[in-house]
């Protein structure tokens, strides 16, 4: 894998997680959501395999919570 391909940008980031930049920030800021980023100098940069691997974290399967899996 190209490294240099698998780093975003907070807009791409934020894109690639169907959200925003400011929600990317206050998420950073407050320690919420617990989503890995880099500061690189004064820049803020996201692994997109970090991203895929907080992704799968937030999946919840129904039948764990004693529901139906949908």
């Amino acid at each position: 894998m190209n490294i240099s391909s698998d780093i975003l940008n907070q807009r791409q980031a934020a894109q690639y997680l169907g959200t925003t930049v400011g929600t990317l920030n206050s998420w950073r800021h407050c320690g919420k959501n617990t989503l890995p980023f880099i500061r690189w100098g004064n820049r803020i940069r996201y692994r997109k395999s970090d991203l895929d691997a907080w992704i799968e974290r937030q999946l919840i399967n129904k039948l764990d919570e004693g529901g139906e899996n949908v």
